[in-house]
């Protein structure tokens, strides 16, 4: 597997952040929503690929499960497991373990990231990052695996719940497009421009294929897109890292989703939803 394939699946475990982010953060986006825990699967499959791409065929699925609450903290997990069929080369099974914690105001946040290729552990990323509580002041980060390292971060940054957070104050507002600047943690030390576009509200019941717990509850389209960024320079590069398509409904859940890495798009399908129990905050 190339370097480049590595990092765009591993821009798989961002995506799955930011889906978590959605599902915390519904309840103070939409006033009146009561916001349950929560744990959803999705069958991922191929639905295209260029002829550049060198993959034929891709299928897996990827769990997705969230507790906590705003004043202790939330913490997200996933595991994704995809085979991924290349045109040349020997088929790889990819497994991303990742779990991930962010405090309620969205100042600090912790990652542990685990990357196996065929059953063996290929690396292993454990982080920590803070913002300060003046947003016009920088933040910093440390890496402590693999490689020790330090580094900071640009004032403004957002980590995946706080920027979920303003992009459901921005739906709730009636506003279409939202640009950020996104540390996630996924990619090491790399920080993000996100620019994000909102559709318009969509009435309950507008897909029929959808969990029956979601039946009754209107959605919003969101469109987002990555773009690696340089923390020096403050230039984004103009190519993007991938986008991501999906309907996010008024209980925070997002419903069937596509992932866009330029050579491919990957579609998951949501094929079970279990609402757990959630501490209330006092």
């Amino acid at each position: 597997m190339t370097g480049t394939r590595k990092h765009q699946i591993r821009r798989g475990a961002s995506l799955l952040l930011t889906l978590a982010a959605l599902a915390a953060l519904g309840s103070n986006a939409w006033a009146g929503v009561n916001i349950r825990a929560h744990r959803a699967v999705y069958d991922l499959k191929l639905e295209r690929s260029s002829e550049g791409s060198n993959i034929s065929g891709a299928d897996g699925r990827m769990v997705m499960e969230i507790t906590g609450s705003a004043c202790d903290g939330w913490s997200t997990s996933f595991r994704r497991v995809m085979e991924l069929r290349p045109n040349e080369g020997e088929t790889q099974l990819l497994d991303n373990q990742v779990a991930s914690w962010e405090s309620g105001d969205g100042l600090s946040l912790q990652l542990n990231d685990k990357q196996f290729v065929n059953n063996r552990l290929e690396t292993e990323t454990r982080l920590k990052a803070d913002m300060d509580s003046d947003a016009a002041k920088p933040g910093r980060g440390e890496i402590s695996e693999p490689k020790p390292e330090e580094f900071d971060l640009p004032a403004g940054v957002l980590f995946p719940m706080a920027h979920q957070k303003r992009l459901m104050d921005a739906a709730e507002r009636g506003e279409t497009r939202d640009v950020s600047i996104l540390y996630d943690g996924a990619s090491g030390s790399k920080v993000f421009k996100v620019i994000s576009f909102i559709g318009k509200r969509k009435d309950p019941g507008s897909d029929p294929t959808i969990d029956k717990a979601l039946k009754d509850m209107p959605s919003w389209p969101l469109s987002i897109t990555f773009y690696e960024y340089d923390k020096d320079t403050k230039v984004s590069e103009e190519l993007p890292s991938y986008q991501v398509n999906f309907p996010i409904y008024e209980n925070g859940v997002a419903g069937p989703l596509s992932i866009d890495y330029g050579g491919y798009v990957i579609s998951g399908t949501l094929t079970k939803l279990e609402l757990l129990n959630q501490q209330k905050c006092e």
